[in-house]
């Protein structure tokens, strides 16, 4: 309502090329799904369009698929391709980067230079050629792997976890899991975000808006239920029973102890893999995490932190703002 009512003079949002994060497989009360309707109104009302994490949220492409590596191809990289896409396809007008040190911006100052010009002046490429033919690449695998038909109406017409037939139930979240499992190979990425929804607690005995009321705002909906009935809410999908069957394929492919071959991880730029290390988003972990926090690193994720090579870096940094 408040946007609609132009209070705000700028949005942060999640829409990148692979999806609007917890807003994909969401009506946008527009015909389609996700927040890309969100973004054109805004920027027609000449708003600022600030876009949330279009490495890690858009994909985890600091450490991306081997698949997702492929089919961007080697003119240019998936970060860079994330920031790009955002910049010159949806208009955005700010991307924020999580970094650890000032090299993890290096990807991110190539693309804003990138941005600026219509030529790469190092290999006379032309950028937008670039992206477009990287995102042919994309789109042509997910209608090799999904269908034409799926493409186009796979994650429409499905109601929100807030609506009382999903039970909370986060189908088109689950469904646009499915969807980039498929063609992209993403499993880190579609791990972490399933995982999210399997934590999410929901009681059977209490009311289903209570359980609502009550869900965690970062990542909303809940994992697959085989006990919950979900024909009142698939009755308007183009094909029920076929996004049932693939509900049910992600949920089992999300809780197996291991991915099956073919999801393997292109390469892993995270910089600092020591402090604190390889972490998942269960509750088990943060608790590690926190305990490690709180006891100075005695308790908890043990024998980590900063190595010789970091506390250098840092030392010459500080040298150098000094000097």
């Amino acid at each position: 309502e408040d946007r609609v009512t132009e209070d705000f003079s700028y949005i942060n949002i999640h829409e990148h090329y692979f999806g609007s994060y917890h807003g994909t497989g969401t009506p946008d009360t527009l015909g389609g799904q996700g927040n890309l309707a969100c973004v054109k109104r805004a920027l027609e009302l000449d708003m600022g369009v600030f876009l949330i994490s279009p490495v890690d949220k858009g994909g985890k492409l600091h450490r991306p698929s081997k698949d997702c590596v492929s089919l961007i191809g080697k003119e240019i990289t998936p970060i860079a391709f994330a920031l790009l896409y955002g910049w010159k396809i949806n208009k955005i007008h700010t991307a924020s980067i999580g970094i650890a040190r000032p090299s993890d911006l290096d990807e991110a100052l190539y693309a804003a230079r990138l941005m600026m010009t219509t030529t790469d002046e190092s290999n006379n490429r032309n950028i937008d050629n670039v992206l477009q033919k990287s995102i042919h690449h994309l789109n042509e695998r997910a209608i090799d792997k999904l269908g034409e038909e799926w493409v186009q109406k796979g994650l429409l017409n499905i109601p929100s976890f807030l609506d009382e037939s999903t039970d909370g139930i986060a189908i088109g979240h689950i469904l646009w899991l499915y969807n980039l499992l498929v063609c992209y190979g993403m499993y880190e990425f579609c791990r972490d975000r399933y995982t999210s929804l399997v934590y999410q607690k929901w009681d059977k005995n209490k009311s289903f808006q209570n359980n609502a009321d009550a869900m965690s705002r970062g990542n909303m909906g809940r994992s697959y239920d085989k006990s919950i009935d979900l024909t009142k809410a698939l009755a308007n999908h183009y094909n029920p029973s076929l996004a049932l069957k693939r509900i049910q394929q992600t949920h089992e492919w999300m809780t197996m102890k291991e991915p099956l071959s073919e999801w393997k991880k292109g390469y892993n730029l995270t910089v600092w893999e020591e402090m604190p290390g390889e972490l998942d988003a269960t509750p088990a972990t943060m608790t590690r995490v926190m305990l490690q926090v709180l006891t100075g690193g005695r308790m908890g994720i043990v024998g980590t932190g900063p190595g010789e090579s970091i506390k250098k870096e840092a030392t010459q940094i500080r040298e150098k703002i000094l000097s």
